[in-house]
């Protein structure tokens, strides 16, 4: 499995930008269960996988954009 330790960079933004694309992916991946299981019933828990992957990796990229704005103000 994933250990916190590799997640860790120089500083805390590094950090941050580590966790968000993990993240990302992870998001990714429920959203495509999510979409995968609506080819066995379209209505109900499958739906709200698909829309909680989505939502994840939405969030995840607009944390990654401020902290890469935040990067390049310092």
């Amino acid at each position: 499995m994933l250990k916190l330790e590799k997640l860790k960079g120089k500083d805390k933004l590094e950090t941050c930008e580590n966790i968000s694309i993990i993240l990302i992916f992870i998001g990714g991946l429920i959203l495509s269960v999510g979409i995968g299981s609506t080819i066995i019933t379209p209505k109900g828990f499958t739906v709200i996988l698909a829309m909680v992957g989505a939502f994840i990796s939405f969030v995840s990229t607009l944390i990654l954009i401020v902290i890469w704005f935040l990067k390049e103000v310092r």
